[in-house]
C-alpha cells in the first residue's frame, strides 16, 4: 500500500506523484520537488491526496506543470492539517 500525502505536508522525495482529487477530476500526475509542501487543489482544497509514482534522482531537470489546477500551499504560520 502506498503512502498518501496531504496538502501542506513536506514532499519526502522529488518525483512524479499521482494526484487524487475528491470527485471533481480524474487522477493525473504532477512533478513535485523534495522539501516543498504538497499543494492545495484550487477546487477541492485539502481534499486532494498525493502518491509517489516515480522518484527522480536529478530534480534540476524536472519541469513542474501542476499550477493549472493546484496552487502552492501558503507558507505562513504553523502547519494545520485536517
Amino acid at each position: 500500500m502506498r503512502t498518501k500525502h496531504k496538502p501542506g505536508e513536506l514532499v519526502p522525495a522529488s518525483g512524479i506523484y499521482r494526484v487524487i482529487h475528491e470527485s471533481h477530476r480524474l487522477m493525473h500526475e504532477a512533478t513535485l520537488l523534495e522539501g516543498d509542501r504538497f499543494p492545495l487543489c484550487k477546487q477541492c482544497k485539502h481534499g486532494v491526496r498525493f502518491e509517489l509514482r516515480r522518484a527522480v534522482k536529478n530534480p534540476t531537470r524536472i519541469i513542474s506543470g501542476y499550477h493549472a489546477i493546484l496552487e502552492d500551499y501558503p507558507d505562513t504560520g504553523p502547519l494545520i492539517v485536517n
